[in-house]
């Protein structure tokens, strides 16, 4: 009934995503969830809908790739990078900064929202993630009530306007400074010479082995004294091992 090693060669024939690489226990209780809640009786069952079913295909997709994010998440790491970060890649430079598993958004526009505050002027501001749906909303910049969780009046007055249904609209300026583009993490080719990355609550999803690979792949896309910056349930194990300092919370900086 619950083959999952067939589960596994399925989905990554038709989706493109390689469950080899994700926590077993995790990634097995988050699918039958979905089986409970659509009444499939069995990964075969779920494999033959995602074949048959277009829209069901999408919403699983979306589903699987966890899409959580929130503007200005965890208020420490945020007041680091404002203090710390921000002003040692911009003071003499335009910085290249690039939020990976980004979703709709929030992150990356929390960093330009502070950029600006500051006067700051960006080379690159990237936002990448596996899901298109997301990354689309992320470029129309139209956010519901429950996504503004983590915005203070000051940067909800300043940079959105209300359109009076409950949802705000990001101001167009900032929209226009990030480039939303679809990346798989596990297997597309990385672009290089970042000031600073943020990978935040994705390595939990992931195995050990994929971590570490994943750790080694951003190190080598950071400038010497470029920082990496992950999310407060994860941390690098060793991370001098891949030519990091810790620096703060969550925070990493990789060696000149």
């Amino acid at each position: 009934m619950h083959n999952y090693e067939g589960l596994k060669n399925g989905i990554k024939s038709q989706l493109g995503i390689d469950l080899h690489s994700y926590k077993e226990q995790q990634m097995r209780r988050r699918i039958n969830q979905w089986l409970d809640r659509h009444s499939l009786k069995s990964y075969n069952q779920l494999l033959d809908v995602l074949r048959s079913d277009e829209e069901h295909r999408a919403k699983f997709l979306q589903y699987l790739t966890i899409n959580t994010s929130n503007f200005f998440r965890d208020s420490s790491v945020f007041t680091n990078i404002e203090k710390q970060v921000l002003p040692a890649i911009s003071t003499h430079n335009r910085p290249k900064i690039w939020s990976a598993g980004a979703s709709f958004g929030a992150e990356i526009y929390s960093i330009a929202m502070l950029l600006a505050e500051y006067n700051y002027f960006p080379q690159l501001l990237l936002a990448t993630d596996i899901d298109e749906a997301m990354l689309e909303q992320g470029r129309n910049g139209i956010f519901q009530p429950s996504q503004l969780t983590g915005l203070t009046q000051k940067y909800l007055e300043k940079y959105f306007t209300d359109l009076g249904d409950g949802r705000m609209a990001i101001s167009e300026e900032l929209k226009r400074r990030i480039v939303f583009q679809q990346h798989d993490l596990l297997k597309d080719p990385y672009q290089t010479g970042f000031d600073l990355i943020l990978c935040r609550n994705v390595f939990i999803y992931f195995t050990s082995e994929t971590q570490k690979r994943l750790t080694a792949r951003f190190v080598q896309s950071l400038k010497p004294g470029g920082y990496f910056i992950v999310g407060s349930a994860e941390q690098i194990v060793d991370p001098a091992s891949f030519q990091l300092d810790r620096v703060s919370y969550c925070i990493y900086q990789k060696k000149l």
